[in-house]
């Protein structure tokens, strides 16, 4: 595969996520000292849902470099890395995310009437909250089966 950048070199590219990744190690780390450090309970809880965040992104960074490393260096797989699409048509994948972004934004109304039920709850719950994280996951979610769609339409 050849790779074109409109505003870039790969590995300029390259350089930038990995300096990305250097800052998404040390943010890492200060997270996990807040929870380790916490004597709050509920800081401890959301603290370890940033960090399954920060870990994940860390390492889907650390899989982008691998995917351009292995442009950079054609014929050498680097991995793990970020999987590349075959273009094709598939009619059952169609169908599939045609019935995932239903059920995801189902899934959304459902929470934005919980989110209404839980808006007098007292102001030290976690539950609104944890509600709305799970909005920005589901519009997350939606946007991911999007791109799936049209990549097998």
């Amino acid at each position: 595969m050849r790779f074109h950048l409109d505003h870039g070199s790969p590995d300029r590219l390259l350089e930038a996520l990995r300096t990305h990744g250097e800052c998404e190690a040390a943010v890492l780390e200060s997270y996990r000292r807040l929870v380790d450090e916490s004597p709050d309970e509920g800081v401890r809880y959301l603290g370890r849902l940033i960090i399954e965040d920060e870990e994940r992104h860390h390492n889907v960074i650390a899989e982008m470099c691998n995917r351009i490393d292995s442009w950079i260096i054609r014929g050498i797989s680097v991995g793990p890395s970020t999987p590349a699409l075959s273009p094709r048509v598939d009619r059952e994948l169609l169908q599939e995310t045609r019935r995932l972004i239903a059920l995801e934004r189902r899934d959304a109304r459902e929470l934005r009437l919980l989110k209404k039920e839980l808006r007098n709850t007292a102001p030290t719950s976690l539950l609104p909250l944890l509600v709305k994280i799970m909005l920005h996951d589901t519009a997350t979610h939606i946007e991911i089966l999007q791109f799936i769609h049209a990549y097998a339409g």
